[in-house]
């Protein structure tokens, strides 16, 4: 199937628990990665910045201060995101920048989700990235399960694994009550695990975890199970570990990932680690595009061979 077949762009979303992880660096260089492995096959590739509070996915790609943003989709100044893209140096890769403007709303995405939703869906690429604003506000989880392939970013901090742990939690949670939004029945046995009734203050609390959850809609909704399996295996995200200093680092991503599996019910593979290189953070500094000032070091080789891989999936 060739790119121009395809009846809309496919989606890869980088999401992460808190700000700070690298997500935006991880984004950018798989963007640039992807472009050009499709090149060759005139495959369009489309970077889209949603954090529209702390919007940077341009200095990653090593573009100047955008001259439109998102805002402008959202605010009614402009028909469509394909108006307010931009180019870059690289032919097939364009990029939607996001905002600072809308920062004090509380929730800025969420009025126009399903307009902004179509607007990705009619963007003029094969390939959508989008580099999502850190946290897991419902409208970011919204936006996080248009990915076909959707990758969880976090370094080897404790507080970053934290936060992970929370964002794949709620990303589970919020899964599973968009899969069964027409099942009132099914809704109520998720809602009410996690509501405290009066008189219970005091009682033994019930288990809440995603586990407990999953074993009683098993048990209570039996004809649930295949679904539930189908979102705990395909639709697991992939890790990505970044700022990896020692050896041993690489190890906690192996007990993240088994910490996930025993207390979620995720098998979230990992996509791979990211050392913490000097050039990484000279090139973040500089605005420059890693994968272009260093396209022969180990890292971008690194993404290259991540694009190879995704690109099965991305690519069709």
């Amino acid at each position: 199937m060739t790119p121009a077949a395809r009846s809309g762009p496919a989606f890869l979303a980088v999401g992460g628990g808190k700000g700070g992880v690298g997500k935006s660096f991880v984004a950018a260089n798989l963007a640039l990665a992807l472009a050009r492995r499709g090149a060759a096959r005139g495959a369009r590739v489309a970077a889209v910045d949603l954090d529209l509070g702390g919007s940077n996915l341009n200095l990653f790609l090593g573009e100047p201060l955008p001259r439109r943003e998102v805002s402008e989709f959202l605010e009614g100044r402009a028909d469509s995101l394909n108006a307010v893209s931009q180019p870059t140096r690289i032919p097939n890769l364009r990029y939607v920048a996001g905002s600072f403007d809308t920062m004090t709303a509380v929730d800025p995405l969420r009025a126009r989700k399903l307009d902004l939703v179509a607007a990705l869906v009619g963007l003029d690429a094969d390939v959508v990235v989008l580099d999502l604003p850190a946290g897991s506000l419902p409208s970011t989880l919204d936006f996080f399960f248009l990915g076909e392939i959707k990758i969880v970013v976090t370094n080897p901090e404790s507080v970053a694994y934290h936060n992970a742990y929370g964002f794949l939690k709620n990303y589970l949670l919020r899964r599973l009550l968009t899969e069964f939004r027409d099942r009132t029945d099914i809704l109520a046995s998720i809602l009410d695990r996690y509501r405290v009734l009066p008189g219970e203050e005091e009682a033994e609390p019930p288990d809440r975890t995603i586990t407990g959850l999953v074993a009683a809609l098993r048990e209570e909704h039996p004809e649930t199970r295949a679904e539930v399996a189908g979102i705990l295996e395909y639709d697991a995200p992939l890790l990505v570990l970044n700022r990896v200093r020692r050896r041993r680092d690489r190890a906690t991503l192996e007990r993240f990932r088994a910490v996930v599996e025993q207390n979620l019910g995720l098998r979230c593979l990992a996509l791979g680690t990211i050392p913490d290189h000097r050039k990484v953070a000279d090139s973040v500094r500089d605005a420059r595009p890693f994968l272009l000032t260093h396209p022969r070091h180990a890292i971008a080789r690194q993404f290259e061979r991540w694009a190879e891989r995704l690109s099965f999936t991305l690519l069709r």
